[in-house]
Order: C-alpha cells, then sequence, then structure tokens
C-alpha cells in the first residue's frame, strides 16, 4: 500500500513556534532533514485535499483560537481515516486545559486532581485550591485560591455580567414571575471556562521539559518570593534535573505518544505531577537554550551536548516517530 506523507503548514507558511512571533522554523532546512518524503502544503487546503487511507498528516497548530477551532473542524473527520500528527487529543488538548483535565482523568495520568467547570459556583475541591483560565497557555489567568474571599474575586473579574446585562436582568425581573425568573438568570449567567485543581504545598520551583524524541531538555523554574506559579518567573537555572523527573517525563511522552511535547512537572514528597502539556506549537526556549539534552539508554540517562538547533531537533523527532510507525 501507498502512503502519503503531507505536512501542512499555516497559511503563511510557517510551521510551530520559532519562540517569538515575528520568528518562524526554517522549513526548507526541517525538511531537508526528514528522512521520508513529504508534500507541503497549508492548511487551508485540507478541505480541498484527497485523503487515501492511512495517508500521514502532518501538521501545526496555532495560538489563534480561530485558527485552532478550524482545524479542529476541518480534521474531525479525518481523524478516524489517515494518521495525524499530532493526534486529534493533542490538538483538543492544545492552549485547554480543560480538556487537559478531561484526558487525564480519563486515561488515569498526570497525579493531580483537577476539574473542568463552566460555572464558579459548581467549584468543589477544598480550599486551598489553584484555579485557572482554561485557554492560553503560561501563568496568566491562574490564582491560588485560600479562601471562599478570593473565590469571589475571581468570580468577580470572570464570571460577572456587564453592566447591560445587569440592567435587562433587572428588568426581567419585574416583568417575570418567580419561576421564570430563576430560569433566566441561568440561561444569561455568566459563564467562563476555568478548572481548579489542588494545590501542591511547599513547591519550590518546577521543571519544564521539551521532549522531541528520545531528546529531553529540561529548565528548573523556580517560584519567586509571596508567589506560588514557577511559569513566568523568569527565575531560571540549567541544571542536571532529579532521575524521578526524567522517568516521569519519559512516562508521560509514552502515554501522549507524539513526536514532540512540551511538559510543566511539579516535584513533592508524593512524586510527580503533570500540571500541564502542549503537543504542537509550543514555546521552544527550553530546547534553544539548554547545554545539554537527556537520553536515556537502557536505563541510564545519559547526558549530550545540545546544538540548539531547533529545525534539527523537529526533524529528529519526526524521523523518530516515523520510524516506530513503519516497524
Amino acid at each position: 500500500m501507498v502512503v502519503s506523507v503531507f505536512l501542512f503548514t499555516l497559511p503563511d507558511g510557517s510551521f510551530g513556534s520559532a519562540g517569538q512571533s515575528w520568528k518562524i522554523l526554517d522549513l526548507k532546512k526541517l525538511v531537508s532533514k526528514l528522512e521520508f518524503e513529504v508534500v507541503i502544503k497549508n492548511i487551508n487546503e485540507i478541505g480541498t485535499t484527497s485523503f487515501n487511507d492511512n495517508d500521514i498528516l502532518i501538521y501545526t497548530s496555532s495560538e489563534n483560537k480561530e485558527i485552532r477551532t478550524f482545524l479542529k473542524n476541518n480534521l474531525f473527520y479525518l481523524k478516524d481515516k489517515i494518521r495525524l500528527i499530532p493526534s486529534y487529543d493533542i490538538l483538543m488538548a492544545h492552549e485547554d486545559k480543560s480538556f487537559q483535565e478531561v484526558w487525564k482523568k480519563k486515561e488515569g495520568f498526570g497525579n493531580i486532581i483537577g476539574k473542568s467547570l463552566f460555572d464558579i459556583n459548581d467549584h468543589i475541591l477544598p480550599f486551598p485550591k489553584v484555579v485557572k483560565s482554561a485557554q492560553g497557555a503560561g501563568s496568566s489567568g491562574v490564582f491560588l485560591v485560600r479562601k471562599n474571599s478570593d473565590l469571589k474575586k475571581v468570580e468577580k473579574a470572570f464570571f460577572s455580567k456587564t453592566p447591560k446585562n445587569k440592567l435587562i436582568s433587572i428588568q426581567r425581573k419585574i416583568k417575570l414571575n418567580r419561576e421564570e425568573y430563576e430560569k433566566y438568570q441561568y440561561r444569561r449567567k455568566a459563564f467562563n471556562l476555568f478548572i481548579e485543581q489542588e494545590f501542591i504545598p511547599k513547591l519550590k520551583h518546577d521543571f519544564k521539559v521539551l521532549v522531541f524524541g528520545d531528546r529531553y531538555f529540561t529548565l528548573k523554574r523556580s517560584i519567586r518570593k509571596n508567589d506560588f506559579r514557577a511559569s513566568g518567573s523568569g527565575k531560571f537555572e540549567f541544571i542536571v534535573p532529579p532521575q524521578e523527573v526524567l522517568d516521569y517525563a519519559k512516562n508521560i511522552a509514552s502515554i501522549l505518544d507524539n513526536p514532540y511535547l512540551s511538559l510543566d512537572i511539579a516535584q513533592s514528597e508524593s512524586g510527580c505531577h503533570l500540571i500541564e502539556f502542549q503537543g504542537t506549537n509550543f514555546g521552544p526556549y527550553t530546547l534553544l537554550n539548554a547545554p545539554y539534552f537527556y537520553k536515556c539508554v537502557s536505563g541510564d540517562w545519559q547526558k549530550t551536548d545540545n546544538s540548539k538547533d531547533l529545525e534539527d531537533n523537529y526533524a529528529h523527532a519526526l524521523n523518530q516517530y516515523m520510524s516506530n510507525i513503519y516497524d
């Protein structure tokens, strides 16, 4: 059976993330390092491309919500016919912490209790806990909630009606009976997609781990004074990570089954915890700056000098992944 491999870029020719929004990967260089032939197209051509069963479609997502929705819509009916790289689950999880929580619960990984919610009144985890906006990545929209008054602040900022809707609600209250008004209030409630996660106490840092095939790049991120978040702290160190963190990252990589990954891993007395993850269009800072990467050989982690070549590592990860498909 002849299998075609397609590589779909964004309409501007970009693939993945090169860090700053004004930079892009050198696609010509990346493709030159691939050990298989690809047909290059852009995502606007997905709907007009003829695919055979078992063809392979490699694509990139985007930080733009509309582009992500476009991809979800256009790849939905293809996901059961051809192989998507990344998988459709990885696409669903991209910059969507809500789906990440659903996935972690279904497959039983992550080692952290979390729940997706759209109504702040549906929260169930005990205080203290962390609540996060489901959309996006990084430390923005992430809050430590120690007591009910903290939760009220989040509710006011993210779950409040606009002044116009408040005025309309007052008008409806005058015209409707009590039962009708209660139904109206819920239907017009200010919902927002959030998640809640258990708070892991006494953390002083976490690890950003980028996985490209069998290469693991790590960054220690310390927590600032009077904060609880490591992401965005700017207090970064490239140290030799604990073996437990590398072993845990390798286990998560086997579950997520993607050529490349970005993992946020915390370590506590009860083990490692997967806080968040991405499998497409994630920042490459750790790869571009780490002096070494780590590779597991017969159960031992070996340190190797890092070339800091982003295109080479993308190609390496894709070559390995494709080799495993054909084996």
